[in-house]
């Protein structure tokens, strides 16, 4: 007799626009209902944006945001792409009720003998920090400037890029051993307040390389959220009086020994907020993904601590997602530390496992929500990515990868709804307008900004601004 598997079908979680309007799709949502304001009331939201970057890569930023005033196609394609929806354009008749405000005083041009005085330097460390410098110089007198813009744009000239870029890759890293471009970047916004959006060389290049209706929207959503310092959509159904964080771990530069641990904390109302950790103690040796118990005490203490401040109340159920098991000992930190609370839930999430699933019926993949699990295992291999139903079609190119879920012994919540949360948060990068990652955001942001955490200036901040669109 052969082995039984479970085989569920997750529903597609909703999202939530204005007026409350609900959609499977950041983007029929958004041409739908228009996206959410931090007032929760639909109206006209005219950003207002500042520009820093040479002559020719200023000219094409304000020739692109000029394009997306009006409605773009997306490209024509010999493979049907249903879910390449027109951008709508953003001006006041737009279903997004979006406009750009570019004014002259909120520009700064870097001059080519800025540039000169870069680029020949002799290391790529020395490059980077005379970056940096220039950077920060030309924020401050955009920002010293009465009535400063909302957002930032810090377009990267062609001349620094080329020294960090190579053929192979489209959008390389600008980085050495110590430090990196971007994530110095964003730290500098952070100590500021003020959003920053980086631009590539290589994207303005859009007409040959990505497809322009995508640029459009993607660099829209992720202006309108920094700039209105708000999500344009939420979850829809998110449960009340839940606290969900996901952990991850990052070593500092240059000490590299240095370990942290650092959260990001989601609540029902659709906020989240970074949290960074005490420095974690090295005790369990070479594992650096994992605990002690009185670090994972601490951990979890920050994130109720953090919750209680924003909700006047600790949550009913906490849900805790991290990328490596829970060992006994931190497992024992965090449950001490969570001992009021009715549920808490601790689930393992990892990426890629080799199991594949075909349709045999059809030409398409495996449905995205798909979950299966083995007899009598503990873990759940749910698709992520797939084909969705609501689009009529696959987005990808490859056979679809499950992702992992495991969730720890002491978590009573059902699997269906631990992985229709997860699938939820595959939905909640604000700083795309795709249907969905393959990662929940839990993770995937964590990541990300731990890159960030990692910087060693950061070692100056006492206390790191909670707020995720400084980080994105």
């Amino acid at each position: 007799m052969g082995l039984t598997f479970r085989l569920d079908n997750i529903e597609e979680p909703d999202l939530m626009f204005a007026g409350n309007g609900k959609a499977k799709d950041p983007r029929i949502g958004m041409v739908k209902y228009g996206p959410r304001t931090p007032e929760g009331e639909s109206h006209h939201v005219s950003m207002k944006i500042g520009l820093i970057g040479d002559s020719s890569s200023i000219t094409e930023i304000q020739g692109l945001f000029k394009l997306m005033r009006e409605r773009i196609l997306p490209k024509k394609s010999r493979v049907s792409q249903k879910w390449k929806m027109p951008f709508p354009g953003l001006n006041s008749e737009s279903p997004l009720d979006t406009s750009i405000n570019i004014q002259k005083r909120w520009r700064e041009i870097i001059k080519n003998e800025e540039i000169e005085k870069i680029v020949d330097s002799t290391s790529k460390s020395e490059i980077m920090e005379k970056t940096i410098s220039l950077f920060e110089n030309k924020t401050d007198i955009i920002y010293g400037r009465e009535t400063p813009p909302d957002v930032i744009i810090i377009c990267i000239p062609n001349q620094i890029y080329q020294r960090y870029a190579s053929a192979s890759s489209f959008k390389q890293k600008i980085q050495t051993e110590e430090s990196d471009l971007h994530n110095r970047i964003k730290l500098n916004s952070i100590v500021r307040k003020i959003p920053t959006q980086i631009i590539h060389p290589n994207t303005l290049k859009w007409k040959r390389t990505q497809d322009l209706s995508d640029v459009a929207w993607n660099l829209a959503v992720g202006l309108l959220y920094k700039s209105q310092k708000g999500h344009p959509w939420k979850l829809a159904e998110f449960e009340l009086d839940t606290c969900f964080a996901g952990i991850s771990f990052y070593e500092e530069r240059r000490t590299g020994a240095s370990r942290a641990a650092m959260a990001q904390v989601f609540l029902d109302s659709g906020e989240s907020f970074i949290l960074r950790a005490d420095q974690v103690e090295e005790s369990i040796g070479k594992y650096r993904n994992h605990l002690t118990k009185e670090d994972a005490k601490n951990v979890v203490n920050k994130i109720l601590k953090q919750y209680a401040v924003v909700r006047g109340s600790r949550p009913s159920r906490l849900v805790i997602h991290k990328t490596s098991n829970y060992w006994e000992e931190e497992k024992s930190g965090m449950l001490e530390a969570s001992s009021n609370i009715d549920v808490v839930d601790l689930i393992t999430i990892r990426e890629d496992h080799p199991l594949r699933l075909f349709n045999h019926k059809c030409d398409y993949p495996i449905l995205r929500g798909t979950m299966l699990t083995p007899p009598g295992s503990r873990e759940h291999y749910l698709f992520t990515t797939g084909f969705v139903s609501v689009l009529g079609t696959y987005q990808g190119y490859r056979i679809p990868k499950p992702i992992v879920i495991k969730p720890d012994e002491h978590t009573s919540t059902p699997i269906q709804e631990i992985a229709k949360e997860i699938l939820a948060f595959t939905k909640l990068d604000w700083n795309s307008s795709h249907f969905c990652k393959k990662i929940p955001v839990t993770i995937q942001v964590s990541r990300s900004v731990g890159g960030i955490l990692a910087e060693p200036e950061m070692k100056k901040l006492k206390e790191i601004d909670p707020h995720y669109y400084f980080y994105m």
